[in-house]
């Protein structure tokens, strides 16, 4: 991570957001979405202060306390056979991620089960923990069961990611977008940090809404990318893994930021 170049990127979107309106977490409970359609779109960092400019009029950035950039961590679980990456990788319908989430700023902690229906639906279902756990408790594990509809599958910690987010939301059109920055990967064996990527969500009710975010990339010629950062990061951090269907993928990657995998 070159320190210099995050911490001028860091003071630069200080400058830019406050000068969107504000939207606190409990306005923004109507706009939850746990259930809801995703696109996801990446791009050069250097884009982002311009954008952001332009979407001042018509999104609300969230504000929490005092601030406006939160950071988030993951701790994913999979199979020994990372039944979970494979199963994107195929681009198998109904498959499902399992993770700790922390919000840092606020030390509030879930353990959630994320879904994606044949119907492109992304369902996500989360419980209130303390802190992370490397072992999943008899209540995590039936959650899990619950979920996933019966399927028990022995999940293990296999990697961590760290983020800063920006969560804009449109309530006219009832959309959130998540801006995604600063990305960070490691599996204990392996670390990668992404400094030059931007992973953008739009969360929507309806897929086939045309918001003023999807306006604005279709503009600049940035289309949706089926991109997850568990698998992202998983492939990054485990050297010979399968990943031909990614390859498509990983030449837009390069052509953003250089992954060099």
């Amino acid at each position: 991570m070159n320190t210099v170049k995050v911490s001028t990127f860091s003071e630069e979107l200080m400058y830019i957001l406050p000068a969107f309106r504000t939207i606190s977490l409990k306005e923004m409970e109507a706009v939850e979405l746990m259930s809801r359609f995703d696109s996801k779109y990446i791009f050069h960092r250097s884009l982002l202060p311009s954008f952001l400019k332009q979407l001042q009029i018509n999104y609300k950035v969230l504000r929490v306390d005092h601030s406006l950039l939160f950071r988030y961590e993951n701790l994913y679980f999979d199979t020994a056979d990372l039944q979970s990456y494979v199963e994107h990788h195929n681009g198998k319908s109904g498959r499902f991620k399992v993770r700790f989430r922390k919000y840092v700023n606020n030390n509030q902690s879930f353990f959630e089960v994320k879904q994606k229906t044949n119907k492109g639906l992304t369902q996500k279902s989360r419980l209130n923990v303390s802190d992370f756990r490397k072992e999943l408790s008899s209540k995590q594990l039936q959650f899990v069961k619950e979920q996933l509809h019966g399927k028990e599958p022995h999940l293990l910690p296999q990697l961590s990611n760290d983020f800063s987010r920006i969560t804009l939301v449109n309530e006219a059109d009832h959309e959130r977008v998540t801006i995604d920055l600063l990305i960070h990967f490691e599996n204990g064996a392996s670390e990668r940090s992404l400094d030059d990527l931007i992973i953008a969500e739009v969360k929507q009710n309806h897929p086939t809404s045309l918001s003023v975010f999807k306006k604005l990339m279709m503009a600049h010629r940035i289309f949706p990318t089926s991109i997850s950062k568990y698998c992202l990061g998983t492939l990054l951090t485990h050297p010979g893994i399968k990943y031909n269907r990614f390859k498509p993928k990983l030449t837009i990657l390069n052509k953003i930021c250089d992954v060099a995998y």
